[in-house]
């Protein structure tokens, strides 16, 4: 049964995840969510205690809190600018899986922050290093009695079982009016959908994922259990990193590199204005080329409670 709009109508779309090539995946015929089968349980003991053992911000390797911060931090400026322009200042903000509290830093001290993150190391880094209030408790329980005039879910709503349960608890934090802002893969995904690059597949769909959204599938979500929502596409894989996945069918080392505009020559280099300008220029009509086909790798929300 489809998780979003409970149909019978999903077959197996596809079948291999990154953990498991035997695990199936299913498309709704109805609203075209992909989906798997949670095999994972309690998922508050798993994320506090086994998810930053096998999945971190570079593939194969465990970041402490501090680095996973240094090296997240810088890729914030696009999404803390789309918060700041929506959300007034002197809100009061919870960031829902806040990590190691990069996004908050990112909004800055003009707002009342606050962090809700179950992997207790990083939540002891946003308290102790970040200064900002974190609990490690389930969202109904983190900050009780406490309504939040915006709330930020960075790359969360795809790890939820069941999406609309979990955007209802959301909207329960929020005052009237209040700010929703998300961001979740899409499903539309170039490497994915027009590339077609089996390897790309095999590592994109993971078990911690177990939901996979198209932009229109996430507007009716978020309409359905009472905001007004906006939803747009962004593309935030530079074309080196399509590149690298074409020719070499695996993931860049360095996650900072594969996002940034495509500048490949030293600067100290007499020629080094000219063609990293020309090829940075070359990236930003890629990507550009990437949400006129709607194919970006990222979908990202901005929604307001509706007050009656």
């Amino acid at each position: 049964m489809c998780p979003l709009c409970q149909q019978q109508k999903s077959r197996e779309v596809r079948r291999g995840i990154r953990e498991d090539a035997d695990v199936p995946i299913y498309r709704c015929g109805q609203c075209r969510l992909q989906f798997l089968e949670n095999t994972i349980g309690d998922l508050k003991e798993y994320y506090a205690n086994e998810y930053r053992a096998k999945h971190d911000t570079v593939p194969g390797r465990s970041l402490s809190p501090e680095e996973r911060f240094r090296m997240m931090r810088p890729m914030m400026r696009e999404p803390a600018e789309r918060f700041k322009e929506e959300v007034p200042e002197g809100s009061s903000v919870l960031e829902i899986g806040c990590s190691s509290g990069y996004m908050l830093d990112a909004i800055g001290d003009q707002y009342d922050r606050f962090g809700n993150e179950w992997n207790p190391d990083d939540a002891a880094f946003v308290e102790e290093v970040g200064e900002i209030p974190c609990s490690t408790d389930d969202l109904k329980d983190a900050f009780p009695d406490k309504k939040f005039t915006a709330i930020i879910a960075m790359q969360v709503l795809e790890h939820q079982p069941d999406p609309l349960e979990w955007l209802r608890a959301v909207k329960s934090r929020l005052i009237g009016g209040g700010w929703l802002y998300l961001e979740i893969p899409n499903a539309m995904d170039a490497l994915n959908t027009i590339y077609g690059i089996e390897e790309y597949r095999n590592f994109w769909y993971r078990r911690v994922h177990q939901t996979y959204w198209e932009k229109e599938a996430l507007a009716t979500a978020l309409n359905a259990v009472g905001f007004e929502a906006r939803v747009y596409i962004t593309q935030r894989y530079g074309l080196l990193n399509h590149l690298n996945w074409i020719m070499n069918k695996e993931p860049m080392d360095d996650p900072i590199k594969a996002r940034e505009f495509f500048s490949p020559v030293q600067k100290d280099h007499p020629v080094a204005g000219i063609l990293n300008r020309g090829l940075a220029r070359l990236d930003k009509d890629y990507r550009t080329q990437m949400e006129t086909l709607g194919s970006t790798d990222t979908l990202y929300a901005i929604a307001r409670r509706r007050e009656i």
